[in-house]
């Protein structure tokens, strides 16, 4: 297809929004996915960068389509990871729909009720929804579901990466299938990503339950140029040095900016910091918060900001926006640590330059100053250049693993099919649940286990004709409205001013407190544990303490590892470093080459220790720690700057510890149940209603790296067999 084929297949209304937007010229990626949406066959997955128009390519030819054949039914479901990004998109595709008489009605709980009614009176258009409110659909109200999709034709999962490596993910897939069986067709599925490596693994994910193949459509933009910076700040006692403040003022002085941090914490302080000294200066007052515990109005008020300042301006947040959501365009994005990964490094500095098409990101490190202690050595610079190298050198990005058995799934789905049906008999029950792709590898026993596992904790009940059904217990579980998320959430205290909700926190003040939310200080004057709410006076007079519950184990993967170990191994220099930073990289390497840390293994200077430095990823080092304490060989994990580097094995000789790996052979994997039980939980709600045999299976196949930690043990063994 040409492009001027592919224009020409569009309708009307989106030609002459095509035209109105001054576009020049339909992207391949464009024009691809307008030939193979016209054509329905298979499924898609749009990959480009940020701001590259995936959400056009998919859109402008799906809407043309469902727009010429006009049914009674919902045309195109769409499914976002974020309420914020479904309000975001909305206003994009409103605008691309106007004078057709096609709607896009928004469904979530913060959506307006009257529209939704208004859309099973007449359904019709495009439906914004995330998983919770699809599953709350399906749960409760599974005749709306047969009312409003019964000829859907297309499903758009946005940011489809995110989805990949999670219960959530599973738990989408799931609820798809289920609106399969209820209207009896297969929709074309449309994937859309900025950061996918693994194209096999995400077009398995996406054909998930649809029988259909899918094709890849990506667009590698040629003319994107990349500005990239690092700087250090060494710190002492004082986490958030003057001089640091000083710095990201300086940095961001003048231009339109992101400043992303890792914890919503740091995020607050940042911020504050920074607007003191500058209304100090006599700058103007352009700083925002943004991050998942501010209220949805204040941060909405934040992306309206951002799009509408015409001067300078710089907004603090964690991940909130580091997906699609349009705050303009952007000079610059300052990253405040090191990255979580590379494809959040990636979608971050997509931010910046949509106009100029040239992208500028500035990381902006602390660093402990090194007491000379092996603990002390600063990794934090060594694994940002590790990440800056891999992607904007070698392109390479993170594979997505997805998880393959979800018996905490398991729970929610037993626990949704019966919400759906009321109560179910076992032969029934277990047809409708293993039916479902994600339990493919579900045995019937294990489902039995689990339902006894319920019905013993007072979840399920069984009735005197042997049909399953909820008891008191389990009906006040399913009632509760964070039933239909298989996420945990954080137990939240919202925060009120008056009749103002400012955002919510995990866990409440007394009364004359003051903590620190959304860039202001505010008192205490009333907590009601009960209604779990917080009411507050703004003080900006008073000092205040910034809480926020950690955001867990930093994880770093193999070819990440393999970076690291190389850049301390050698002498090269990366001119993107300041002078500062220069110097740290070096004192770092000779850190390194003291404490042999590019080595598989070495004895402690001074102890009876020995050391291991595998070049693997978070997950196999960590199994290989779990694995040797179970066979009595006393270790712990060794963390470089928060990052999880090593083993430290107590009062062994390297020779001894070869010699003890070699005997034990493959069985070291085997790890009793009672051990592993009591040093890891799978994350997920559900866990504790699993029988222990599930539960120790759920951690070795998808927490553990049983395979990479043997990997690590039978290199030990060949350096002293050669």
């Amino acid at each position: 297809m040409t492009e001027r084929e592919a224009y020409e297949s569009f309708a009307d209304f989106i030609q002459d929004y095509i035209y109105e937007k001054k576009w020049e010229h339909l992207n391949s990626m464009q024009i691809r996915a307008a030939e193979l949406i016209g054509l329905g066959t298979h499924n898609l997955l749009l990959t480009a960068g940020t701001a590259m128009g995936k959400t056009e390519a998919a859109f402008m030819p799906a809407i043309s389509q469902i727009y010429r054949r006009r049914r009674d039914s919902v045309g195109i479901l769409y499914i976002s990871p974020l309420k914020a990004l479904i309000n975001d998109q909305f206003t994009r595709i409103e605008e691309m729909l106007a004078g057709t008489g096609l709607r896009i009605t928004k469904w979530h709980g913060d959506a307006s009720v009257s529209k939704k009614e208004r859309l099973l009176s007449m359904p019709g258009g495009i439906l914004q929804t995330t998983p919770e409110s699809l599953e709350a659909m399906l749960c409760r109200h599974p005749e709306n579901v047969r009312i409003l999709f019964s000829s859907l034709e297309y499903v758009i999962i946005d940011e489809i990466h995110y989805f990949m490596n999670s219960q959530r993910g599973l738990q989408l897939l799931a609820a798809l299938e289920r609106v399969q069986r209820l209207i009896g067709r297969k929709p074309l599925r449309i994937g859309l990503s900025a950061t996918i490596r693994n194209t096999k693994t995400a077009l398995g994910y996406l054909n998930a339950g649809t029988g259909r193949e899918g094709e890849v459509v990506d667009y590698q933009e040629e003319c994107r140029r990349y500005v990239v910076s690092v700087s250090v700040t060494q710190t002492g006692r004082d986490e958030y040095p003057e001089e640091y403040i000083g710095r990201l003022l300086e940095e961001s002085r003048g231009k339109r900016a992101l400043l992303f941090t890792n914890s919503r914490r740091e995020c607050e302080i940042l911020i504050a910091r920074v607007k003191d000294l500058a209304l100090a200066n006599g700058m103007p007052d352009c700083y925002y918060v943004h991050h998942g515990s501010i209220s949805k109005d204040l941060r909405e008020e934040t992306e309206l900001a951002m799009k509408q300042a015409e001067g300078p301006v710089l907004t603090g947040t964690t991940l909130t926006l580091e997906l699609g959501i349009d705050i303009g365009d952007l000079d610059l994005v300052i990253q405040a640590a090191q990255p979580m990964s590379i494809s959040s490094m990636v979608q971050r500095v997509g931010r910046s330059g949509r106009r100029t098409r040239c992208s500028a990101i500035a990381f902006h490190l602390r660093c402990l100053r090194s007491d000379g202690s092996i603990e002390g050595v600063s990794l934090g610079l060594v694994r940002t250049i590790a990440m800056i190298e891999l992607y904007f050198r070698e392109q390479y990005l993170e594979e997505v693993r997805a998880e393959g058995w979800p018996f905490n799934l398991l729970v929610h789905e037993i626990l949704a099919a019966i919400c759906e049906k009321g109560c179910m008999r076992p032969p029934v029950l277990a047809e409708s649940v293993l039916e479902l792709g994600i339990f493919r590898n579900v045995t019937q026993a294990q489902l039995a286990s689990v339902l006894r596992e319920l019905i013993a904790k007072d979840v399920l009940m069984v009735y005197e004709d042997g049909a399953i059904g909820l008891s008191d217990t389990g009906e006040r579980f399913c009632n509760r409205m964070d039933f239909y998320a298989v996420f945990e959430a954080e137990e939240s205290f919202v925060v009120r001013c008056g009749e103002q909700e400012i955002g919510a926190l995990d866990k409440p003040y007394k009364k004359d407190t003051c903590f620190f939310l959304a860039g202001k200080t505010w008192r205490v004057v009333g907590c009601d544990l009960k209604k779990k709410r917080i009411d507050v006076v703004p003080d900006e007079t008073a000092s205040a303490a910034i809480t926020f519950s950690s955001s867990g184990m930093r994880q770093t993967d193999q070819r990440t590892m393999e970076k690291i170990h190389e850049i301390l191994d050698s002498d090269r220099r990366y001119q993107y470093l300041d002078e500062e930073a220069d110097e740290l990289l070096l004192a770092t390497r000779h850190l390194a080459e003291r404490y042999r840390l590019t080595e598989l293994l070495t004895e402690e200077d001074g102890t009876d220790n020995v050391l291991i430095f595998p070049c693997a990823a978070t997950d196999a080092i960590r199994t290989l720690q779990c694995l040797l304490g179970a066979h009595r060989i006393p270790c712990e994990r060794l963390f470089l700057d928060g990052t999880l580097y090593g083993i430290r094995v107590f009062a062994m000789t390297k020779e001894r510890l070869a010699r003890r790996l070699k005997r034990l052979g493959r069985s070291l994997a085997f790890v009793p149940e009672e051990y592993l039980l009591q040093r890891f939980r799978k994350a997920g709600k559900y866990f504790e209603y699993l029988p222990d045999d599930l539960k120790y299976l759920e951690i070795c196949r998808d927490v553990l790296d049983i395979g990479g930690a043997l990997q690590i043990a039978e290199e030990i063994v060949e350096v002293f067999a050669q």
